[in-house]
C-alpha cells in the first residue's frame, strides 16, 4: 500500500466516517431526551386523570366506593407526586361503618404509608 492510499483511507475515516458517527450519536441522545420528556408528560397527564376521577367521585351524590378505592390505590404508582397525593388523602374524611367504608379507610392508610415510605 502506498503513502497515497494510506492518506486517502485516513482522510476518508477522519473526514467522513467519524463525523457521520458523531451525528448519529447526537441524534440518538437528543431523541432519548425527548422520549424521557414525553414519558414525564404522559405520567403527569395520567396522574391528573386519576386525581380528576377521584375528585369527581368524591363530589358525587352517590359515591361509588370501589372506584374511589381503585383511584386511591392507583396513586401509589405515582410516587413523584407524593406530596399532592398525601395532602389529598389527608383531606378525605370517611364517616360510616359499611364494609366499603372500612375498605376505604384501610386503603387510605395503606396508600399514605406507602407514599410516605417511598419518600425516604
Amino acid at each position: 500500500m502506498s503513502f497515497f492510499e494510506v492518506l486517502v483511507i485516513v482522510l476518508l475515516v477522519g473526514g467522513l466516517i467519524l463525523p457521520i458517527w458523531w451525528l448519529v450519536g447526537t441524534v440518538h441522545f437528543a431523541n432519548r431526551r425527548q422520549r424521557q420528556q414525553l414519558q414525564s408528560a404522559q405520567r403527569c397527564m395520567a396522574f391528573t386523570a386519576v386525581m380528576d376521577r377521584l375528585m369527581n367521585e368524591m363530589r358525587a351524590d352517590r359515591k361509588r366506593a370501589p372506584i374511589v378505592v381503585a383511584c386511591i390505590r392507583e396513586l401509589q404508582t405515582f410516587p413523584e407526586y407524593r406530596d399532592i397525593s398525601v395532602t389529598m388523602i389527608n383531606d378525605i374524611n370517611v364517616s360510616g361503618s359499611t364494609p366499603y367504608d372500612q375498605m376505604l379507610k384501610n386503603e387510605l392508610k395503606k396508600t399514605e404509608a406507602f407514599l410516605l415510605e417511598a419518600s425516604s
